[in-house]
């Protein structure tokens, strides 16, 4: 269920090419699918974060700035599911604690760990 290297490396270059202009301040209002799972997302709202991460929702905060990026405790409802649901919801969860940084275009939000290495892709669902 983890993306390919070679995806994240074409999805590194399309991010990392885009001009400063193209690359978002603020996340608050937008909302992006994760490749994981086809319904797993996470929206951003002025300091909280919601998403569905495969089995269960789950909400939080978060801070971004200056390309930074990081989730606070992210507290989850505990339905039962299915044990590959319960795998692309455990990937989900580990990306967002790895997260240290991200590249945010209109329409990409790469997430980071500490050393700048992409984690995932993220692609925007509410952008026309």
């Amino acid at each position: 269920m983890r993306q390919s290297i070679l995806s994240i490396l074409a999805a590194a270059v399309a991010v990392t090419g885009a001009s400063a202009a193209d690359r978002l301040s603020s996340l608050a209002g937008s909302e992006w699918g994760f490749e994981q799972g086809r319904d797993t997302y996470i929206q951003f709202a002025e300091n909280d974060v919601s998403g569905f991460s495969g089995c269960n929702r789950f909400r939080g905060s978060y801070t971004y700035a200056e390309g930074k990026l990081s989730f606070g405790p992210l507290a989850s409802t505990r339905m039962a599911c299915s044990p590959e649901q319960l795998e692309i919801e455990r990937t989900i969860l580990q990306l967002l604690e790895a997260t240290k940084a991200a590249e945010a275009t209109h329409k990409t939000l790469m997430l980071q760990d500490g050393t700048g290495a992409a984690l995932a892709t993220l692609n925007r669902r509410d952008f026309d």
